[in-house]
């Protein structure tokens, strides 16, 4: 056998035996989270109120966009991280890493929290 021969032989062997190892290291259980995106409107149904699109995320990176469908601007801040204000009509987006358990959200003007802009996200 020519030296150029026995080099495809050597390559083709060697795709050969990678190809089942590469699907048990693909295969080993861990596989890449899916970002986690929740959709919180601010004012609808009332002034003072958060709707949440997920009342469970996964622990970890969780984007929150904020959508503000009432007359008031309004915040949202969970886990210690606030957004900037959002105006009526406009939106925002949050990115916080979140721990297992349960974390409490509100929005910060004055009032509001007591007013009933409040509550809690699970997070598995």
């Amino acid at each position: 056998m020519s030296r150029r021969a026995f080099a495809v032989v050597a390559v083709v062997a060697g795709l050969a035996l990678a190809a089942p190892l590469a699907s048990l290291a693909a295969d080993t259980g861990t596989t890449a989270r899916q970002a986690t995106t929740v959709t919180v409107t601010a004012g609808k149904p009332t002034e003072f109120h958060f709707t949440l699109s997920k009342a469970t995320v996964p622990k970890g990176s969780v984007t929150f966009k904020i959508v503000n469908k009432g007359k008031l601007a309004h915040d949202f801040k969970i886990a210690g991280k606030k957004s900037k204000m959002v105006q009526p009509g406009k939106s925002t987006t949050l990115k916080v890493t979140l721990k297992s358990g349960k974390q409490k959200y509100q929005c910060t003007v004055p009032g509001h929290a007591a007013a009933g802009m409040k509550g809690t996200l699970k997070v598995k």
